[in-house]
């Protein structure tokens, strides 16, 4: 060989490496810092490449980057999204329900109005925030896990320093991980409405006519809006049905685990078998993977199978990722919203029924897509345009304009305060 040839190949050989040195990480980041990035090319791959390819991808990255936190974070303190306050002594009681451990429930009550009167609505919100929970794992669990906080005040929560309508959680679910985190919020579905939107592409159907699947909030709602939540998979991955006023954009999947609205307000998270015979009543339904928890029983192939490849893990069914869940407390009053970092599908649901999940489903997954989205203005009026002012937890990337400014592709949640019946 010519040693101009082998000056050729090292000179590649160099180039190769100085791309995958400085490329690649160069590479990780910018999918981390713009959120639209890495959808965009994994769709772009997977349509040269194939499915295949980018699930082997996807696959090789989360296993090295678990690799990485559990090195990393090995000597480190559980993960915890925010400092609860741990009181020193004994809070007002929420609601005179047993926590966990058979205590009465306490909630510290971080937020406050400046006044001490009840406030109007304050009777029917008693049995509001739900009870302490015990933390499922306790070698792993953080100081203030269990404990429910005042969402910050941006308006839904009522004046005069009554129950606050939103609180939130943390939860430690893996015993091998204790950067594996959930931050939960709960909801009371007795002073707060879920509503749902198709988005303009996502799910994928040719049932529905585009101008019925506008994938922005209505203006209509803005005065009342409190926060949004991302949906479900994609259509192509696993062909989940949903159903928006009464127009169905993919058809339902008996296994569906199939969150249900009601006509009459109501709510109700079930295997689309156990649920189908209620269609008639639903105003829409949007369905997921199997339900991660159902009538308070953790799904059995996830009690037996730590790495299971059914609720979105890649080709080894091994990968630890961003995940999101949504669930209902046994009385259908209490909604739960959960995003959990550095999560398996059995973790998310052994944390979803730690926090009082009767039934839960699994929403979107991977980096880009799990969000909670709080907005800035609550004033009871339709005039203006709210904005978000800020996520569940830190590293969500979103823009201020979300679900309100444009329209969005993929399907998602959103909530409204609800206003007294005239």
């Amino acid at each position: 060989m010519t040693n101009k040839k082998r000056s050729w190949r090292r000179r590649v050989l160099l180039g190769a490496v100085a791309v995958m040195v400085v490329g690649v990480p160069a590479l990780w980041v910018a999918i981390h810092e713009v959120s639209w990035l890495g959808p965009a090319l994994a769709d772009g791959t997977r349509a040269v490449l194939g499915p295949k390819a980018v699930a082997w991808a996807e696959d090789v990255a989360y296993d090295l980057q678990d690799r990485y936190d559990a090195w990393r974070y090995k000597d480190d303190k559980p993960k915890k999204f925010w400092d609860a306050p741990v009181p020193t002594a004994a809070p007002a009681l929420a609601s005179g329900a047993p926590s966990a451990s058979g205590a009465p429930s306490a909630v510290p009550v971080a937020v406050t109005t400046g006044s001490a009167a009840p406030a109007a609505g304050a009777a029917e919100a008693a049995s509001f925030p739900p009870p302490t929970f015990a933390p499922p794992i306790a070698a792993i669990a953080s100081e203030g896990d269990g404990i429910w906080i005042p969402i910050k005040d941006n308006g839904a929560t009522p004046a005069g320093g009554g129950p606050p309508v939103m609180v939130k959680a943390v939860v430690h679910p893996d015993p091998k991980r204790g950067y594996a985190a959930v931050a939960v919020v709960a909801i009371d579905l007795k002073r707060i409405d879920l509503h749902m939107m198709a988005g303009t592409q996502e799910p994928a159907s040719d049932k529905v006519p585009a101008e019925h699947r506008p994938g922005i909030i209505p203006r209509e709602a803005f005065g009342d809006l409190v926060a949004a939540f991302n949906g479900g998979f994609k259509a192509i991955h696993g062909h989940y049905g949903m159903m928006v006023e009464g127009e169905t954009l993919v058809a339902p999947r008996d296994i569906g685990c199939t969150v249900a609205l009601f006509k009459d307000g109501s709510i109700k998270i079930r295997t689309w078998s156990a649920a189908k015979d209620a269609e008639f009543a639903m105003s829409g339904y949007r369905q997921t993977p199997p339900c991660l928890v159902e009538q308070g029983r953790v799904n059995d192939a996830l009690e037996s199978v730590e790495y299971n490849k059914n609720w979105g893990a890649t080709v080894s069914g091994d990968t630890v990722i961003r995940r999101s869940a949504i669930g209902l407390d046994k009385t259908g009053r209490v909604l739960f919203y959960g995003l959990g970092e550095a999560v398996t599908a059995q973790a998310l649901a052994r944390g979803m029924r730690a926090v009082g999940a009767e039934d839960a489903a699994q929403l979107d997954v991977n980096y880009s897509y799990p969000r909670f989205l709080f907005f800035d203005r609550f004033d009871g009026a339709a005039a203006g345009t709210p904005h978000v002012e800020s996520a569940l937890i830190p590293g969500i990337k979103y823009q201020r304009t979300e679900y309100v400014g444009g329209s969005e592709v993929r399907d998602f949640f959103y909530l409204t305060r609800r206003r007294p019946a005239s």
